[in-house]
């Protein structure tokens, strides 16, 4: 019983994380920095982990279906 328990909470737990939507993450900009997009309010926000700026929101974008999104980046030192 105990095996059994630990496989479902083992699958769920994977299940879950195949969630995720494939613009979340971690990502390196054009620019150089890294940058975090992770869901905020039902859209998902881009912040700066790496460099000058780190820790500045720098755009936030909405899924408009078909993996598909829409949003705004701003340049981080205006």
């Amino acid at each position: 019983m105990r095996t059994v328990l630990l496989a479902l909470v083992v699958l769920a737990a994977s299940s879950a994380a195949g969630l995720a939507d494939p613009i979340e993450g971690d990502w390196r900009t054009q620019a150089g920095p890294m940058a975090n997009i992770a869901p905020c309010g039902g859209k998902f926000c881009i912040k700066l982990k790496t460099g000058r700026h780190a820790g500045k929101r720098i755009g936030v974008f909405s899924p408009t279906g078909d993996g598909e999104y829409s949003g705004t980046i701003t340049d981080p030192s205006n």
